[in-house]
C-alpha cells in the first residue's frame, strides 16, 4: 500500500514527503522509484546503522532499511550521517555497509569535520532521497524517540544539511520516522520536526 501510495504521486511528478512511524516504512517508499529513476543516492541521518538482514525472522523491520535499500539496482552511493548508539550494528553489518561502499561518518566524525564537509562527499547533481530516523537528531533537540543517543545533529547542522542538499542536485522526497510523541518534553520534538519539514519545502521550492 506505501509503495503504490507513492508510486501514483512520483507519476505525476510530485516529491514525496512521508512520516513514521518506523523506519520500517522507508524500504516500501524505495521500491516506488524504480519506475521513475535510476542511480539515486540515500542520504541517511540516525544513531544506528540499519544493516540488520533479519531479527527474529524479519527480514523487513526497522533494523533493516538500508540493507533492503542496497540491494535495489536503481540505488547507487549511501552516505549515512551521525552513526554513535550502542548496539547500532554488530561487525559483520558495518563490514556488509563498507564492502557495498556505504560513506558512514559518525557523529562525531561530522562534529570534528563540519556538515560542509560532508556535504563535499556526497555526489554531485542528485538525485537524492533523504531518509531521517529522529533519533539521529540529538536529544537535547529531538527527545520524543525509543533509544536516546547523545552527540546527534543539532539543529543547524541538520538545517545545514537540508539546504546543502536542494542546492547540490534534485531531492525527489525524504522521510521522518519514529518520533515517540508520548515522550516529548514541551512539543520540542515536533516543532524541530515541523520546522525541519518546512526548511525541507522552502528549500526545494527556492
Amino acid at each position: 500500500a506505501i509503495t503504490a501510495a507513492i508510486a501514483g504521486q512520483l507519476a505525476a511528478g510530485r516529491r514525496v514527503i512521508t512520516l513514521g512511524g518506523d523506519h520500517s516504512i522507508t524500504f516500501p517508499i524505495l521500491r516506488a522509484f524504480r519506475m521513475h529513476h535510476d542511480n539515486l543516492t540515500v542520504v541517511h541521518i540516525d544513531a544506528h546503522l540499519d544493516w540488520r538482514d533479519e531479527i527474529n525472522g524479519v527480514h523487513e523491520g526497522y533494523s533493516s532499511p538500508i540493507r533492503r535499500a542496497s540491494e535495489m539496482d536503481w540505488f547507487g552511493h549511501i552516505v549515512q550521517i551521525g552513526i554513535r548508539a550502542n548496539g547500532s550494528a554488530r561487525e559483520e553489518e558495518v563490514n556488509d555497509a563498507r564492502a557495498y561502499g556505504a560513506d558512514i561518518i559518525t557523529a562525531y566524525e561530522m562534529h570534528d569535520i563540519g556538515m560542509s564537509a560532508v556535504l563535499d562527499r556526497i555526489p554531485d547533481g542528485g538525485p537524492y532521497y533523504l531518509t531521517i530516523d529522529a533519533d539521529g537528531i540529538d536529544p537535547t533537540i529531538m527527545p520524543a524517540v525509543m533509544a536516546q543517543a547523545p552527540g546527534g545533529l543539532d539543529w543547524v547542522q541538520t538545517r545545514q544539511l537540508i539546504h546543502g542538499l536542494t542546492k547540490k542536485g534534485r531531492v525527489l522526497g525524504m522521510d521522518l520516522v519514529e518520533i515517540a510523541p508520548s515522550y516529548d518534553h514541551g512539543h520540542i520534538t515536533i516543532t524541530h520536526a515541523e520546522r525541519l519539514i518546512c526548511n525541507f519545502i522552502g528549500a526545494c521550492v527556492r
